[in-house]
């Protein structure tokens, strides 16, 4: 007599849904990384075979139920059978929502990083507006100073001997601070 393959199947089915919590947790790390790539497809392969072993199983039960007392199956076992069959199902409904969940939350989180770079970039920008703009301010300023700094020194050489180069050179002194005020605002 043969044995009964659904058995072996339900080993196979058995033995695929634990390694499915694993592959979830795998598939949690960070998207494009090669972990998550890898996951991704083992996921993928591993829901493939599910299925097509839960067909199997599914023709086998819906075989037996019809014809079970041919191969000596109580109505007992065929019910046991069923309910495996709808537990399976329901499991990997469940896995297939906690996985479409962690996709939700691996898009908010990458959405939520688009939008801080895209703020980011925005600052950046304004920040380089606002340097270009002090450079601009400085190399007009430092044109001023040296401008007036040249008037200043014709004016001390020309008039070095007398007691007015005191006054100038207060002079002088003051407008220095003057512009250095002017440029610090």
């Amino acid at each position: 007599m043969s044995r009964d393959p659904y058995i072996d199947v339900k080993r196979e089915i058995e033995t695929t849904l634990s390694t499915l919590p694993d592959l979830l947790s795998a598939y949690s790390a960070p998207p494009g990384s090669s972990q998550h790539h890898e996951a991704q497809e083992e996921l993928r392969n591993t829901l493939q075979i599910l299925e097509g072993d839960l067909e199997d199983l599914e023709e086998s039960v819906r075989v037996v139920a019809q014809m079970g007392d041919r191969w000596g199956i109580s109505p007992t076992e065929v019910q046991a059978r069923k309910r495996f069959l709808q537990r399976v199902k329901k499991d990997i409904d469940l896995f297939v929502k906690r996985q479409d969940d962690t996709l939700g939350v691996i898009s908010g989180t990458l959405h939520t990083l688009a939008s801080q770079a895209g703020l980011i970039g925005n600052e950046v920008a304004e920040q380089s507006e606002m340097l270009d703009d002090l450079g601009n301010r400085v190399d007009s300023t430092d044109s001023k100073l040296r401008k007036v700094s040249r008037t200043m020194q014709d004016f001390i050489r020309r008039n070095e001997e007398t007691k007015s180069g005191w006054c100038i050179g207060i002079l002088i002194v003051i407008l220095m601070i003057l512009l250095l005020l002017v440029i610090i605002t």
